[in-house]
């Protein structure tokens, strides 16, 4: 493919096994979503040692590491969360948890107790935050998987060191006693402990059954019950401390449908499992997050993991992959988590992760997730519309171990060609003035051009659902497939695209400016008063049509055949438009909200 033509698909049929009955659209509304947990207004930056160390790491690591983002300039740049991983605990006591003192001696305190407190204090004095690890479950992740010494010892019940049983002790532990800033939590512990495991048939652990994720299974898993757990811990987590609201980053990898309720009981949550320092897995995590973009926002973040730049096929070998993947991490508004050892980075490593204009789109303050604008075979386009009025981001990913040459045009990203237009090349540090409607770029294998594009709006007073999707957020998912699986990506909500991936098309090209969503949804959009009018197309995507419902501010304002007919909203002075989608059935699984423009 030597050119970005990515507007023309055939439509793909799918033929789904099992078909869940979603709620009316007519129907009352529920309560709305309770607000983000906390702020964070953008994505969280640090350090943490799993990637670089695995369980092969002690209080020195740590330190080392602090020391490293200070003196690199890193903590300066917003790197200041240095992390504590898997494998800290030496037991569960009566009252508290007693710590590894051989991998942390600053611990040891009078009279055999042990405390996290001058470790924190010593983060906090250089200006840094400090996070620590738990489970959701009784047991962790390196209690099933790992072979290391650093394992818990003493009885069984001694060695259940996860907080299943234990939240509210624990957050007070980890938060009020040990000064901690985050948590993360693995869910290891009510995934990998049934009674079929050998180390639970053989007496090492107890069960936990029945498990609340069924890895790749998640029609036999408990979502509900694993969203009580965690919001359990979140609770427990606000009331143990009155400086600051604590970060929870959630890791169910992308299991029971943690996008829904994510944003409930934590800020960040994972998409996928442990990403790994190869091309193909990093895109894999990539895939994960890149489609979410209506399930992010301050507040609210997709993570595809920690950082592999600096390790395996992104390191100082590997500049071109390191590139992209730190491209990739910026445009959708992920986490920066670095994880490699800072004291051996090599200066080019380490300019990638300093780069200030791409951490500058990672962490824009409008706080939008880069939206999918096209996919076609090995080429694919990021956009992420940034605070500054005009300005986007653009992402143009090579996937392919071969050339090729992406293009788009203005139109696509709603800027005029009438008007100057910039193009920066943020790797190379380069700014050109744009000649002509049409950005073409030539990649090299596994290159990522990361671009910043300013010029005019196209319409000076239409804003599109691309340019907006923090403002978008999903309340209720509705129809769910069983097969759902991180492998086979269901995104409830969408841009451009229905639940499975398929494109929107509008007189055979692709209708970027729609949202697809799975039936039976429920979408709200924060309108904060900004806009007069809405143009949109409800669009049944199958011969049963079904009724929709618009509600504004709460208030039903339109409940009609969703026929495919263009309307019109007044929505001057409305602070929230919620969108309700028919109700699912056998031969209809999506809808479409297409065609929508937002007029100031």
């Amino acid at each position: 493919m030597s050119t970005l033509i990515l507007l023309r698909y055939a439509a793909v049929a799918i033929v789904l096994a099992a078909v869940a009955t979603a709620q009316s659209a007519a129907q009352q509304l529920s309560p709305a979503a309770p607000p983000t947990p906390s702020s964070l207004p953008t994505p969280l930056m640090g350090w943490n040692p799993f990637n670089a160390f695995g369980q092969n790491y002690d209080e020195h690591s740590i330190d080392d590491a602090a020391q490293q983002l200070v003196a690199l300039g890193l903590r300066d740049l917003g790197y200041r969360f240095v992390d504590i991983d898997d494998s800290w605990w030496l037991r569960r006591e009566p009252e508290t948890m007693a710590i590894r003192t051989n991998l942390y001696p600053s611990a040891r305190q009078a009279h055999g107790t042990t405390s996290f407190r001058p470790l924190v204090q010593r983060l906090h004095s250089m200006g840094l935050k400090a996070g620590i690890y738990t489970d959701i479950g009784r047991n962790t992740c390196s209690q099933r998987w790992e072979k290391t010494a650093n394992m818990p010892e003493g009885t069984q019940a001694q060695r259940e060191v996860g907080s299943f049983g234990h939240q509210q002790a624990d957050a007070h532990l980890f938060f009020s006693e040990w000064g901690f800033d985050l948590v993360k939590i693995d869910a290891c512990g009510v995934a990998d402990y049934t009674s079929a495991a050998a180390v639970v048939r053989g007496g090492t652990f107890r069960a936990f059954e029945p498990p609340l994720i069924v890895r790749g299974k998640p029609a036999e898993s408990k979502p509900e019950d694993l969203a009580s757990l965690y919001a359990s811990f979140w609770r427990s987590a606000v009331n143990a401390t009155s400086e600051h609201l604590p970060i929870v980053s959630i890791c169910a990898w992308g299991e029971d449908d943690v996008n829904d309720w994510g944003s409930r009981s934590g800020q960040m949550w994972r998409t996928s499992y442990d990403v790994k320092a190869n091309w193909k897995s990093v895109l894999y995590n990539f895939d994960s997050a890149a489609p979410r973009s209506l399930f992010a926002g301050p507040g609210r973040w997709n993570d595809p993991d920690l950082l592999e730049v600096g390790n395996g096929e992104f390191d100082k070998d590997h500049l071109t992959e390191a590139r992209a993947h730190m491209s990739m991490w910026a445009v959708i508004a992920a986490p920066l988590i670095i994880s490699t050892d800072l004291r051996k980075v090599s200066p080019a490593i380490l300019d990638i992760l300093r780069n200030p204009e791409v951490l500058a789109v990672d962490q824009d303050p409008a706080g939008n997730q880069g939206v999918i604008l096209s996919q076609a075979q090995d080429g694919e386009t990021v956009v992420k519309t940034l605070s500054h009025p005009g300005t986007k981001a653009v992402a143009l990913i090579n996937r392919s171990d071969h050339p090729l040459t992406l293009s788009l045009g203005l139109s696509e990203i709603h800027l005029s060609s009438q008007a100057p237009v910039m193009v920066r090349d943020v790797w190379r540090g380069t700014s050109t003035r744009l000649q002509g409607a049409t950005i073409t770029v030539q990649l090299m294998p596994k290159e990522t051009a990361l671009l910043r594009v300013e010029g005019t709006p196209l319409e000076n007073k239409a804003t599109f659902p691309d340019e907006m999707p923090a403002r978008i957020r999903v309340l209720e998912d509705g129809f769910k497939p069983n097969d759902r699986t991180p492998d086979r990506q269901w995104v409830p909500a969408r841009i451009g695209f229905l639940p499975y991936g398929e494109p929107i098309l509008h007189e055979n090209r692709q209708d970027t400016s729609a949202i697809g969503v799975a039936a039976g949804s429920r979408i709200q959009i924060d309108l904060h008063g900004d806009f007069k009018r809405i143009e949109l197309t409800p669009r049944a995507m199958s011969s049963a049509v079904g009724t929709y419902s618009i509600f504004a501010d709460g208030k039903p304002i339109q409940t009609r055949s969703a026929n495919g007919r263009a309307t019109v909203l007044h929505v001057e002075h409305v602070q929230t438009l919620e969108l309700v989608a028919p109700a699912g059935g056998p031969d209809h699984t999506s809808f479409a909200w297409a065609q929508l423009r937002f007029e100031r």
